[in-house]
Protein backbone atom coordinates (compact mmCIF):
# COMPACT_ATOMS: atom_id res chain seq x y z
CA UNK A 1 0.00 0.00 0.00
CA UNK A 2 3.02 1.99 0.92
CA UNK A 3 4.53 1.47 -2.03
CA UNK A 4 0.86 2.07 -4.47
CA UNK A 5 1.11 5.85 -2.31
CA UNK A 6 4.79 6.53 -3.60
CA UNK A 7 4.01 5.99 -6.89
CA UNK A 8 0.99 8.82 -7.10
CA UNK A 9 2.70 11.26 -5.70
CA UNK A 10 5.82 10.83 -8.29
CA UNK A 11 2.96 10.62 -10.91
CA UNK A 12 1.38 13.67 -9.63
CA UNK A 13 4.79 15.25 -9.63
CA UNK A 14 5.67 14.13 -12.83
CA UNK A 15 2.55 15.94 -14.54
CA UNK A 16 3.32 19.26 -12.28
CA UNK A 17 6.52 19.87 -13.94
CA UNK A 18 5.91 18.26 -17.56
CA UNK A 19 6.03 21.22 -20.42
CA UNK A 20 2.78 19.96 -21.45
CA UNK A 21 0.60 21.42 -19.17
CA UNK A 22 -0.16 23.50 -15.83
CA UNK A 23 -1.74 21.29 -13.49
CA UNK A 24 -4.24 22.55 -10.69
CA UNK A 25 -5.24 19.59 -8.31
CA UNK A 26 -7.62 20.19 -5.72
CA UNK A 27 -9.60 17.19 -3.90
CA UNK A 28 -8.64 14.67 -6.36
CA UNK A 29 -9.67 16.89 -9.33
CA UNK A 30 -6.96 17.20 -11.75
CA UNK A 31 -7.33 20.98 -14.26
CA UNK A 32 -4.71 20.46 -16.98
CA UNK A 33 -3.72 22.48 -20.22
CA UNK A 34 -1.61 21.74 -23.26
CA UNK A 35 -0.82 24.14 -26.05
CA UNK A 36 1.93 22.51 -28.63
CA UNK A 37 2.54 23.61 -32.39
CA UNK A 38 -0.04 22.06 -34.62
CA UNK A 39 2.90 21.26 -37.20
CA UNK A 40 4.96 20.09 -34.34
CA UNK A 41 7.57 22.75 -35.46
CA UNK A 42 8.82 25.48 -33.20
CA UNK A 43 9.95 28.03 -36.34
CA UNK A 44 8.03 29.70 -38.90
CA UNK A 45 9.27 32.10 -42.11
CA UNK A 46 7.49 34.92 -43.04
CA UNK A 47 7.92 38.62 -45.00
CA UNK A 48 8.01 41.59 -43.61
CA UNK A 49 5.39 43.61 -44.29
CA UNK A 50 2.79 40.27 -44.71
CA UNK A 51 0.25 38.52 -42.13
CA UNK A 52 1.82 35.01 -41.18
CA UNK A 53 -0.55 32.22 -39.18
CA UNK A 54 0.99 30.59 -36.77
CA UNK A 55 -0.91 27.61 -35.95
CA UNK A 56 -1.12 25.75 -32.47
CA UNK A 57 -3.46 23.50 -30.46
CA UNK A 58 -4.70 23.86 -27.47
CA UNK A 59 -5.85 20.92 -25.38
CA UNK A 60 -7.35 20.10 -21.94
CA UNK A 61 -5.26 17.41 -20.68
CA UNK A 62 -7.01 17.47 -17.32
CA UNK A 63 -10.29 15.31 -15.99
CA UNK A 64 -12.08 18.50 -15.47
CA UNK A 65 -13.55 21.25 -18.13
CA UNK A 66 -11.74 24.50 -17.38
CA UNK A 67 -13.57 28.24 -18.05
CA UNK A 68 -12.60 31.54 -19.52
CA UNK A 69 -9.57 30.79 -21.74
CA UNK A 70 -7.64 34.04 -22.64
CA UNK A 71 -4.88 33.77 -25.44
CA UNK A 72 -1.56 35.41 -24.55
CA UNK A 73 1.60 36.28 -26.45
CA UNK A 74 4.63 38.01 -26.16
CA UNK A 75 5.50 39.90 -29.93
CA UNK A 76 8.64 42.23 -30.34
CA UNK A 77 7.84 45.81 -30.67
CA UNK A 78 5.68 47.49 -32.96
CA UNK A 79 4.89 44.00 -34.69
CA UNK A 80 0.59 43.21 -33.95
CA UNK A 81 -1.24 39.61 -33.63
CA UNK A 82 -4.54 38.39 -33.69
CA UNK A 83 -5.91 35.17 -32.21
CA UNK A 84 -8.87 33.23 -33.93
CA UNK A 85 -10.56 32.23 -31.51
CA UNK A 86 -9.39 35.14 -29.05
CA UNK A 87 -10.84 33.65 -26.01
CA UNK A 88 -13.03 30.34 -25.55
CA UNK A 89 -16.06 30.18 -22.42
CA UNK A 90 -14.91 26.45 -21.83
CA UNK A 91 -13.33 23.52 -22.68
CA UNK A 92 -13.84 19.79 -21.95
CA UNK A 93 -11.64 17.75 -20.57
CA UNK A 94 -9.74 15.65 -22.76
CA UNK A 95 -11.27 18.55 -25.47
CA UNK A 96 -9.31 20.34 -28.17
CA UNK A 97 -9.18 23.69 -30.12
CA UNK A 98 -7.37 24.74 -33.02
CA UNK A 99 -5.88 28.46 -33.00
CA UNK A 100 -4.81 30.75 -35.28
CA UNK A 101 -2.23 33.27 -34.55
CA UNK A 102 -2.06 36.10 -37.27
CA UNK A 103 1.38 37.95 -36.70
CA UNK A 104 2.38 40.68 -38.69
CA UNK A 105 5.58 42.18 -38.91
CA UNK A 106 5.90 45.68 -40.32
CA UNK A 107 6.80 46.37 -43.63
CA UNK A 108 10.18 48.40 -42.46
CA UNK A 109 11.21 45.20 -40.59
CA UNK A 110 14.68 44.19 -40.77
CA UNK A 111 15.61 40.64 -41.80
CA UNK A 112 16.62 37.76 -39.20
CA UNK A 113 15.42 35.80 -36.32
CA UNK A 114 12.40 37.04 -34.39
CA UNK A 115 10.59 35.10 -31.29
CA UNK A 116 6.90 34.90 -30.69
CA UNK A 117 5.58 33.56 -27.67
CA UNK A 118 2.25 32.10 -27.24
CA UNK A 119 0.32 30.96 -24.11
CA UNK A 120 -3.18 30.28 -22.77
CA UNK A 121 -4.50 30.71 -19.37
CA UNK A 122 -8.12 29.88 -17.74
CA UNK A 123 -9.45 30.65 -14.67
CA UNK A 124 -8.16 26.94 -13.00
CA UNK A 125 -5.36 26.46 -15.49
CA UNK A 126 -2.66 27.47 -17.30
CA UNK A 127 -0.47 26.32 -20.51
CA UNK A 128 3.19 26.20 -20.48
CA UNK A 129 4.55 29.22 -22.75
CA UNK A 130 5.36 28.22 -25.71
CA UNK A 131 8.12 30.15 -28.04
CA UNK A 132 7.85 30.24 -31.39
CA UNK A 133 11.18 31.52 -33.83
CA UNK A 134 10.16 33.49 -36.84
CA UNK A 135 12.53 34.11 -39.70
CA UNK A 136 11.61 37.60 -41.25
CA UNK A 137 12.37 38.25 -45.04
CA UNK A 138 12.49 41.30 -46.98
CA UNK A 139 10.48 41.13 -49.82
CA UNK A 140 12.94 41.57 -53.11
CA UNK A 141 11.69 44.18 -55.39
CA UNK A 142 12.86 44.98 -58.91
CA UNK A 143 13.07 48.81 -59.47
CA UNK A 144 10.62 50.14 -61.56
CA UNK A 145 8.96 53.07 -63.08
CA UNK A 146 5.55 53.60 -64.40
CA UNK A 147 3.50 56.72 -65.77
CA UNK A 148 0.01 57.46 -66.82
CA UNK A 149 -2.29 60.08 -67.84
CA UNK A 150 -5.57 60.88 -65.94
CA UNK A 151 -7.01 62.01 -69.29
CA UNK A 152 -5.31 60.66 -71.74
CA UNK A 153 -6.90 61.89 -74.97
CA UNK A 154 -8.01 65.75 -75.18
CA UNK A 155 -9.65 68.02 -77.30
CA UNK A 156 -9.37 71.42 -78.30
CA UNK A 157 -9.28 73.63 -81.40
CA UNK A 158 -6.07 74.57 -83.21
CA UNK A 159 -3.95 77.60 -81.43
CA UNK A 160 -5.01 76.32 -77.86
CA UNK A 161 -3.32 74.36 -75.24
CA UNK A 162 -3.72 70.73 -74.61
CA UNK A 163 -3.44 69.95 -71.24
CA UNK A 164 -2.19 66.38 -69.64
CA UNK A 165 -2.18 65.59 -65.92
CA UNK A 166 0.50 63.14 -65.60
CA UNK A 167 0.86 61.09 -62.59
CA UNK A 168 4.31 58.86 -61.40
CA UNK A 169 4.44 55.43 -59.61
CA UNK A 170 8.30 55.01 -58.89
CA UNK A 171 9.22 51.54 -56.96
CA UNK A 172 13.09 51.50 -55.62
CA UNK A 173 14.55 48.44 -54.20
CA UNK A 174 13.80 50.02 -50.83
CA UNK A 175 10.98 52.18 -49.73
CA UNK A 176 12.86 53.94 -47.36
CA UNK A 177 15.59 54.80 -50.31
CA UNK A 178 16.60 58.21 -51.58
CA UNK A 179 14.60 59.91 -54.38
CA UNK A 180 15.33 59.31 -57.94
CA UNK A 181 15.86 62.18 -60.27
CA UNK A 182 14.22 61.56 -63.85
CA UNK A 183 14.18 63.35 -67.27
CA UNK A 184 11.00 64.19 -68.92
CA UNK A 185 11.51 63.96 -72.54
CA UNK A 186 8.90 64.04 -75.06
CA UNK A 187 8.69 63.37 -79.16
CA UNK A 188 5.49 65.38 -80.55
CA UNK A 189 4.40 66.81 -84.38
CA UNK A 190 6.90 69.05 -85.87
CA UNK A 191 7.04 72.29 -84.78
CA UNK A 192 4.91 71.34 -81.57
CA UNK A 193 5.54 72.90 -78.49
CA UNK A 194 5.88 70.43 -75.57
CA UNK A 195 6.52 71.57 -71.76
CA UNK A 196 5.93 70.31 -68.16
CA UNK A 197 4.78 72.80 -65.32
CA UNK A 198 4.77 71.74 -61.70
CA UNK A 199 0.56 70.97 -60.49
CA UNK A 200 -0.09 73.91 -58.98
CA UNK A 201 3.02 76.68 -60.42
CA UNK A 202 1.70 76.56 -64.06
CA UNK A 203 4.27 79.76 -64.35
CA UNK A 204 7.21 77.41 -63.63
CA UNK A 205 8.65 75.21 -66.51
CA UNK A 206 10.68 71.96 -65.73
CA UNK A 207 12.63 69.43 -67.88
CA UNK A 208 13.10 67.19 -64.84
CA UNK A 209 10.93 65.39 -61.56
CA UNK A 210 11.95 63.47 -58.46
CA UNK A 211 10.08 60.81 -56.79
CA UNK A 212 10.51 59.32 -53.80
CA UNK A 213 10.54 55.41 -53.88
CA UNK A 214 6.58 54.56 -53.50
CA UNK A 215 4.13 51.60 -52.47
CA UNK A 216 1.92 50.19 -55.49
CA UNK A 217 -0.17 53.24 -56.19
CA UNK A 218 0.31 56.52 -58.24
CA UNK A 219 1.74 59.48 -56.53
CA UNK A 220 3.44 62.59 -57.63
CA UNK A 221 1.79 64.19 -60.57
CA UNK A 222 2.56 67.35 -62.74
CA UNK A 223 1.43 69.26 -65.66
CA UNK A 224 2.39 68.41 -69.26
CA UNK A 225 1.10 71.08 -72.02
CA UNK A 226 1.19 70.84 -75.49
CA UNK A 227 0.63 73.57 -77.68
CA UNK A 228 -0.08 72.98 -81.78
CA UNK A 229 1.80 76.12 -83.93
CA UNK A 230 0.03 78.77 -84.72
CA UNK A 231 0.48 79.02 -88.44
CA UNK A 232 -0.02 77.14 -90.85
CA UNK A 233 -2.65 75.41 -88.38
CA UNK A 234 -2.54 72.02 -88.62
CA UNK A 235 -5.33 70.18 -89.90
CA UNK A 236 -8.16 68.68 -87.75
CA UNK A 237 -7.30 65.24 -86.12
CA UNK A 238 -5.33 63.56 -83.99
CA UNK A 239 -1.82 64.21 -82.98
CA UNK A 240 0.29 62.13 -81.29
CA UNK A 241 2.98 62.76 -78.26
CA UNK A 242 4.93 60.47 -76.58
CA UNK A 243 6.64 60.86 -72.81
CA UNK A 244 9.42 59.29 -71.55
CA UNK A 245 10.63 59.37 -68.13
CA UNK A 246 14.19 58.05 -68.08
CA UNK A 247 16.65 57.79 -65.03
CA UNK A 248 19.46 55.52 -66.61
CA UNK A 249 18.42 52.33 -67.90
CA UNK A 250 14.77 52.56 -66.25
CA UNK A 251 12.64 54.09 -68.13
CA UNK A 252 8.59 54.88 -68.38
CA UNK A 253 6.76 55.50 -71.06
CA UNK A 254 3.22 56.76 -72.53
CA UNK A 255 1.62 57.91 -75.33
CA UNK A 256 -1.04 60.62 -75.51
CA UNK A 257 -3.64 61.89 -78.07
CA UNK A 258 -4.20 66.23 -79.17
CA UNK A 259 -7.43 65.68 -80.71
CA UNK A 260 -7.93 69.24 -82.92
CA UNK A 261 -11.43 69.81 -83.54
CA UNK A 262 -12.34 72.37 -86.29
CA UNK A 263 -13.80 75.89 -85.35
CA UNK A 264 -15.61 77.64 -88.00
CA UNK A 265 -15.84 81.65 -87.95
CA UNK A 266 -16.60 83.82 -91.47
CA UNK A 267 -16.62 87.84 -91.37
CA UNK A 268 -17.96 89.77 -94.09
CA UNK A 269 -16.99 93.59 -94.46
CA UNK A 270 -16.44 96.19 -97.10
CA UNK A 271 -12.77 96.33 -99.43
CA UNK A 272 -12.38 99.65 -98.05
CA UNK A 273 -13.20 100.12 -94.49
CA UNK A 274 -16.07 102.48 -95.79
CA UNK A 275 -19.66 101.17 -95.14
CA UNK A 276 -21.48 104.34 -97.61
CA UNK A 277 -21.23 104.31 -101.00
CA UNK A 278 -23.19 106.67 -103.77
CA UNK A 279 -25.11 105.49 -106.36
CA UNK A 280 -27.03 106.97 -109.53
CA UNK A 281 -30.60 105.60 -110.51
CA UNK A 282 -31.15 103.66 -112.98
CA UNK A 283 -27.03 102.72 -113.56
CA UNK A 284 -24.57 99.83 -112.29
CA UNK A 285 -22.94 101.18 -109.59
CA UNK A 286 -20.00 98.88 -108.10
CA UNK A 287 -18.59 98.48 -104.53
CA UNK A 288 -16.06 95.57 -103.19
CA UNK A 289 -17.01 93.42 -99.86
CA UNK A 290 -14.60 91.09 -98.25
CA UNK A 291 -15.03 87.62 -97.42
CA UNK A 292 -13.08 86.37 -94.82
CA UNK A 293 -12.43 82.78 -92.81
CA UNK A 294 -11.23 83.06 -89.27
CA UNK A 295 -11.80 79.49 -88.49
CA UNK A 296 -9.32 76.42 -88.49
CA UNK A 297 -11.13 74.65 -90.88
CA UNK A 298 -12.08 75.77 -94.58
CA UNK A 299 -15.76 76.93 -95.31
CA UNK A 300 -17.38 75.60 -98.34
CA UNK A 301 -19.74 77.03 -101.09
CA UNK A 302 -20.14 80.65 -100.21
CA UNK A 303 -22.88 82.48 -101.03
CA UNK A 304 -24.03 86.29 -100.69
CA UNK A 305 -27.82 87.22 -100.03
CA UNK A 306 -28.54 90.66 -100.12
CA UNK A 307 -31.76 92.39 -98.42
CA UNK A 308 -32.52 95.68 -100.40
CA UNK A 309 -35.40 98.23 -101.18
CA UNK A 310 -37.86 96.97 -103.54
CA UNK A 311 -36.85 96.85 -107.09
CA UNK A 312 -33.33 97.32 -106.47
CA UNK A 313 -30.92 94.53 -108.44
CA UNK A 314 -28.03 93.30 -106.34
CA UNK A 315 -25.06 91.05 -107.94
CA UNK A 316 -22.10 89.86 -106.55
CA UNK A 317 -19.27 88.70 -108.62
CA UNK A 318 -17.85 86.22 -108.14
CA UNK A 319 -21.38 84.79 -107.29
CA UNK A 320 -20.18 81.84 -105.28
CA UNK A 321 -16.52 81.41 -103.38
CA UNK A 322 -16.30 77.32 -103.66
CA UNK A 323 -13.59 77.06 -100.71
CA UNK A 324 -11.98 79.73 -98.50
CA UNK A 325 -9.45 78.50 -95.96
CA UNK A 326 -8.32 79.54 -92.52
CA UNK A 327 -7.30 82.67 -92.41
CA UNK A 328 -8.06 83.53 -96.24
CA UNK A 329 -10.08 86.61 -97.65
CA UNK A 330 -12.01 86.37 -100.65
CA UNK A 331 -12.94 90.21 -102.51
CA UNK A 332 -16.32 89.87 -103.85
CA UNK A 333 -17.88 92.91 -106.13
CA UNK A 334 -20.92 93.96 -105.67
CA UNK A 335 -23.18 95.67 -108.63
CA UNK A 336 -26.13 97.73 -106.87
CA UNK A 337 -28.53 99.06 -109.14
CA UNK A 338 -31.44 101.11 -107.84
CA UNK A 339 -34.58 101.73 -110.63
CA UNK A 340 -34.17 104.72 -112.91
CA UNK A 341 -37.34 106.16 -110.87
CA UNK A 342 -35.84 106.43 -107.34
CA UNK A 343 -35.97 109.30 -105.99
CA UNK A 344 -32.61 110.90 -104.72
CA UNK A 345 -31.68 110.16 -100.98
CA UNK A 346 -30.19 107.38 -98.65
CA UNK A 347 -31.12 103.70 -98.64
CA UNK A 348 -29.92 100.95 -96.73
CA UNK A 349 -29.04 97.45 -97.80
CA UNK A 350 -27.76 94.43 -95.98
CA UNK A 351 -25.85 91.63 -97.15
CA UNK A 352 -24.63 88.10 -95.38
CA UNK A 353 -22.53 85.57 -96.50
CA UNK A 354 -23.29 81.78 -96.11
CA UNK A 355 -21.08 78.92 -95.90
CA UNK A 356 -22.01 75.11 -95.85
CA UNK A 357 -20.24 75.13 -92.27
CA UNK A 358 -20.87 78.46 -91.17
CA UNK A 359 -23.00 82.02 -91.32
CA UNK A 360 -22.14 85.53 -91.15
CA UNK A 361 -23.42 88.62 -89.34
CA UNK A 362 -25.03 90.80 -91.74
CA UNK A 363 -23.53 94.14 -92.75
CA UNK A 364 -25.46 97.72 -93.00
CA UNK A 365 -24.40 99.76 -96.03
CA UNK A 366 -25.80 103.66 -96.97
CA UNK A 367 -26.81 103.98 -100.51
CA UNK A 368 -27.09 107.69 -101.19
CA UNK A 369 -29.17 107.73 -104.70
CA UNK A 370 -28.24 110.65 -107.25
CA UNK A 371 -30.29 111.64 -110.19
CA UNK A 372 -28.19 111.39 -113.25
CA UNK A 373 -26.29 114.33 -114.68
CA UNK A 374 -28.63 114.67 -117.99
CA UNK A 375 -31.59 115.18 -115.87
CA UNK A 376 -29.87 117.62 -113.84
CA UNK A 377 -29.40 119.60 -116.88
CA UNK A 378 -32.73 119.40 -117.91
CA UNK A 379 -34.15 120.81 -114.24
CA UNK A 380 -32.02 123.40 -115.17
CA UNK A 381 -33.42 124.53 -118.63
CA UNK A 382 -36.91 123.88 -117.41
CA UNK A 383 -36.21 126.10 -114.71
CA UNK A 384 -34.53 128.63 -117.20
CA UNK A 385 -37.59 128.99 -119.80
CA UNK A 386 -39.82 129.10 -116.60
CA UNK A 387 -37.99 132.12 -115.61
CA UNK A 388 -37.28 133.79 -119.28
CA UNK A 389 -41.42 133.31 -119.66
CA UNK A 390 -41.90 135.29 -116.33
CA UNK A 391 -39.58 137.72 -117.70
CA UNK A 392 -41.67 138.11 -121.21
CA UNK A 393 -44.78 138.21 -119.13
CA UNK A 394 -43.83 141.12 -116.97
CA UNK A 395 -42.09 143.34 -119.49
CA UNK A 396 -45.50 143.25 -121.32
CA UNK A 397 -47.63 143.55 -118.54
CA UNK A 398 -45.34 146.55 -117.76
CA UNK A 399 -46.04 148.63 -121.13
CA UNK A 400 -49.83 148.18 -120.70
Amino acid sequence: MQKLRILCLVLVSLLALSPAGAVLAQGGTEYALSLTPADGLYSTIMMAGRDKDIRVDLENIGDEAVTKIALKSEIPAGWTIKFDPPRMASLDAFGSQRIYATVLAPEGTEAGDYFVTLWAESDQASTEKVEIRVMVNRPVTAESIEVRAIHPTVEAIAGSDFVFEVEFKYIGESILGEPKSFDLITKAPQRWEVYFTPQFEKDKHISAIDLKPGSVTFSEKTRMVARAPFWPLPEPGSYKITLDVVSGDLKGTIDVTAVITASYSIILAPAGQRYDTKAKAGRDNYFSIQVGNLGTAPIDKITFSPDSPEGWSIKFSPEQVDVLEPFATQNVEMDITPPPETIAGDYMISVRASGVQKTSEKIDIRVTVETPTIWGWIGVVIIAIVIMGLVVIFMRFSRR
